[in-house]
């Protein structure tokens, strides 16, 4: 006799996220990627439209474009804000990248803000990353966990704490990896220039510190220790460092 068919499981999603986009191609690219990569995914083109899924479901992300055909992503920052607090998270994904919209963006609580031109990996990394800070993972924790900094070998990039992506080059990996590895412990100048001449570090972490200041409210996460070199004074993540040659 056979055995009765096993009811099928409900997939499991790792997120719920809005797309909010009028460019078609780049909405359905948005769209496929996420639905891909395990995320449950709405989509709307328009501000009405948006507003009405935000009625009607909660996300727990909302990757919004700014210039919208009858309005601008601002509005809809602050509905879901005014509607669901800080449980949503707001990704602005515009073309708009100048101060004053970054800027404008913040006031009306976006938690990360990224140009078009960001790839589809690394906004995916931006989506998991704030999803960590929202959801605890163990309900009975009510603590918030400390906001650590990771560094990506392999994307080449440090996530910062509230999410945001900074770009790395091979020079700013080679003085962040022995700090990271050794917290709160000064590093010596000749170690983290690598071979290096000592004195093209200090150029090294100006461009550094500039690129984390334009990326994150987070200060950056180093400084300079009189007579010695730098000292990580952020919290790392737990993750393990992987090496930009396994790219």
């Amino acid at each position: 006799m056979q055995s009765p068919m096993q009811p099928m499981q409900p997939m499991q999603y790792d997120g719920r996220v809005l797309v909010v986009e009028d460019e078609p191609a780049l909405r359905i690219d948005l769209v496929d990627y996420l639905l891909a990569r395990r995320f449950q995914v709405d989509q709307a083109a328009t501000c009405r439209e948006s507003l009405a899924l935000l009625e009607r479901t909660r996300p727990d992300l909302i990757l919004l474009d700014l210039a919208l055909p009858d309005g601008n992503g601002f509005a809809i920052a602050a509905a879901a804000r005014q509607k669901y607090d800080l449980a949503v998270g707001i990704i602005m994904l515009t073309a708009l990248g100048d101060e004053a919209h970054r800027l404008a963006g913040r006031s009306v609580g976006a938690d990360i803000y990224l140009v078009k031109e960001t790839s589809l990996r690394e906004i995916e990394a931006c989506c998991r990353n704030l999803l960590r800070r929202l959801k605890p993972t163990s309900a009975a924790s009510t603590a918030a966990a400390p906001p650590a900094w990771h560094l990506d070998e392999m994307l080449w990039q440090l996530l910062t704490p509230d999410g945001n992506v900074v770009p790395l080059t091979a020079t700013e990996i080679a003085f962040l990896k022995p700090l990271i590895a050794a917290p709160h412990i000064p590093q010596k100048r000749s170690n983290l220039s690598q071979g290096g001449d000592p004195r093209n570090l200090d150029a090294v972490v100006l461009r550094l510190r500039r690129k984390i200041e334009a990326a994150s409210c987070h200060p950056p996460p180093f400084k300079a220790v009189y007579g010695s070199g730098y000292v990580f004074t952020g919290i790392p993540a737990l993750s393990p460092l992987r090496s930009p040659e396994s790219r």
